[in-house]
């Protein structure tokens, strides 16, 4: 409401005095190569002149030489129009204000994102105790020339001494997971590649989970279909290729699987879904067993019927938000094992 209040005026004059069509020059497009390549589909010869543009822009210098000719073109075009700068100031003075994340506290110490306010992206803080004094933790803004490397996920571990956090580049869902030494600011040795998809979930202080597909051929990182997600735990120190597989569907290759665990560290609950339907599998793991039972897996909820999100299990029992395919919301709960029942028999009782 504030931002339409303010640039009101301004487009109502704008629109006042328009701009004659002959005052702008037309853009003069460069031209795009086309290739001689076709295919036979179903009986079908189809032309696909332009299939090089699928080729990564990072990657190709061609199609990085395109992009860029296109965006000369846009910025000539979009340069001649007189407001353009009065609108730009206006909309950066709107947003310049100090702004923070909502805080995560492990151990002694408190997590959160600030941004002065025109940064590009918020860097994380860290602060030891509630009147400890804040420090830069992670400054994404500092890690790309071009803005376009951002920090995604991240999750301090349960003691606060060290953070495990995600890298995306340029806008990409694939992830690069690493390790920060929270006191020093040091990076340990640990990088996991093809996360995607992903949650970090902590277990204990010793290690993590996080979900990934199988590195893709060379080439075909951005152009691939991804099959075959899969939950794995990292334990600190050690490399990806030791990383231990914790749950896969190979049978259902098309499903994605992501973990959280809960604030008292006793279970990993998974939540398996195909694409972007709001509709889950529910997979537990009683991680206080899984010395006996090696990561041990118990399915809570089968089949993709309707929306189960785990708000947490504590006292005994086990809260979901439950949303029915048709709309309805319900709270759905369920007992655990000595901790509530009905979570180690795989049954979800409403209460």
């Amino acid at each position: 409401m504030i931002l339409r209040a303010a640039l009101l005026p301004a487009l109502l004059a704008f629109c006042a005095a328009p701009l004659a069509a002959d005052t702008l020059a037309a853009p003069e497009y460069p031209e795009t190569h086309a290739q001689d390549l076709s295919e036979t589909i179903f009986g079908e010869e189809i032309a696909d002149p332009y299939r090089w543009l699928e080729n990564d822009v990072r990657s190709d210098p061609e199609v990085a030489k395109w992009v860029d000719r296109q965006n000369q073109v846009t910025d000539a075009f979009l340069g001649q129009l007189d407001s353009r700068e009065w609108f730009r100031q206006r909309i950066a003075s709107l947003q310049d204000f100090e702004r923070f994340g909502i805080p995560r506290k492990a151990g002694e110490n408190y997590f959160y994102t600030r941004n002065s306010g025109l940064q590009n992206q918020s860097v994380l803080y860290v602060q030891n105790g509630l009147e400890g004094q804040r420090r830069p933790l992670l400054d994404p803004n500092s890690w790309a020339g071009d803005g376009a490397t951002a920090l995604a996920e991240w999750e301090p571990s349960p003691d606060g001494r060290l953070l495990a956090y995600s890298v995306q580049d340029g806008g990409t869902d694939w992830r690069i997971i690493r390790v920060i030494d929270v006191a020093t600011g040091q990076q340990l040795g640990d990088e996991i590649r093809w996360a995607k998809f992903t949650n970090i979930a902590w277990v204990g202080n010793e290690g993590f989970l996080y979900s990934r597909f199988p590195a893709p051929q060379d080439g075909q990182d951005y152009q691939a279909v991804n099959y075959n997600h899969a939950l794995y735990f990292h334990a600190i120190g050690q490399s990806q290729a030791q990383d231990r597989l914790i749950f896969a569907t190979p049978d259902r290759p098309q499903l994605d699987h992501v973990a959280r665990t809960t604030h008292d560290g006793r279970w990993a609950v998974i939540s398996s879904f195909a694409g972007t339907d709001d509709l889950f599998e529910i997979t537990l793991i009683d991680l206080k067993q899984r010395g006996r039972n090696r990561w041990k897996t118990k399915t809570l909820v089968p089949g993709f019927e309707n929306s189960w999100k785990l708000i947490e299990i504590a006292r005994r029992r086990a809260l979901f938000h439950h949303q029915r395919r048709r709309g309805e919301i319900s709270h759905r709960r369920s007992r655990s094992h000595r901790a509530a029942p009905a979570l180690a028999a795989g049954r979800a009782g409403s209460g």
